[in-house]
């Protein structure tokens, strides 16, 4: 199937270049997402008359989205979890608790955005990847405390 993409997609292509991808990956990845739409004649001629629209529209998507990686580098989240023994947390802070906090904090950052590689189940301060936009990442410092009952 032939594609045209919305956004950067990693290993597969830039802001508005034409792919061949297979059919599943488009109808139940790109799709859904908002990161391709199809190839049709019409959107062809549409992309051509419209590209230097949406390169200037992607362009100032970039810059808010860079700054909005600043104000995330620059915050601080605390969350506060009961704790067993040794420091360790009855439970654990997932990418859900961090994108709830944020979204306290104004930050609209979805749970899928929160680069965990695992949640965190030990007490301390954690420095935690948030990926704001294509190719746009910030690093949140997360502290984990002890919930004071």
């Amino acid at each position: 199937m032939e594609i045209i993409l919305k956004a950067d997609v990693p290993k597969l292509g830039k802001l508005l270049d034409i792919v061949q991808v297979k059919n599943g990956y488009a109808r139940n990845y790109l799709f859904p997402r908002s990161l391709a739409m199809p190839a049709t004649r019409e959107a062809k001629r549409a992309l051509e008359k419209n590209r230097e629209a949406m390169e200037a529209q992607f362009r100032k998507e970039l810059a808010a989205s860079e700054d909005i990686a600043t104000k995330i580098s620059a915050t601080q989240i605390t969350i506060e979890r009961s704790v067993v023994e040794n420091e360790r947390l009855y439970g654990s802070v997932s990418a859900s608790d961090i994108a709830a906090a944020l979204k306290g904090l104004g930050f609209n950052i979805a749970k899928r955005q929160i680069a965990l590689t695992e949640p965190i189940k030990q007490l301390g301060n954690y420095s935690v990847p948030v990926k704001v936009f294509s190719g746009v990442e910030a690093t949140l410092s997360v502290w984990v405390t002890n919930k004071a009952t």
